[in-house]
């Protein structure tokens, strides 16, 4: 298997750990805090790390089930962690106190994407 791939499924791997715990425990606390955001962005940078070293990997993008839930799973999760950022700078306390509500749907359909990549790169190993 060849170094990038191993690099950036270790870093993809390193997302859906910092994603799972950000989101659980801010259902757990149901309010947005700042130890939930710095988990947030961890997962941010290590999923857009994996994915684009993934990408770079490929001579061609497929647009397949993995690939297009993909992209809509780091899109949404771009979102989901910019929203959370600019709440907690206004200090909101209604979107910091229902954040929760909307990380959950959004984890999941990153967890999709994830279980796809695994699949497809079962296949090919």
């Amino acid at each position: 298997m060849p170094t990038i791939i191993i690099i950036s499924v270790i870093s993809i791997t390193a997302a859906l750990l910092f994603y799972t715990v950000a989101v659980w425990w801010n259902w757990h606390t149901k309010r947005l805090e700042v130890r939930h955001l710095v988990l947030f962005w961890l997962g941010l940078a290590t999923d857009i790390l994996g994915t684009a070293m993934m990408s770079s990997s490929v001579e061609k993008v497929t647009y397949d089930l993995h690939t297009i839930s993909g992209y809509t799973a780091l899109v949404l999760m771009v979102a989901v962690t910019l929203s959370g950022s600019y709440a907690l700078f206004q200090r909101s306390e209604r979107v910091l106190t229902s954040f929760h509500k909307f990380g959950i749907p959004i984890w999941f359909v990153w967890v999709t994407s994830w279980i796809t990549g695994v699949v497809l790169g079962i296949q090919k190993f």
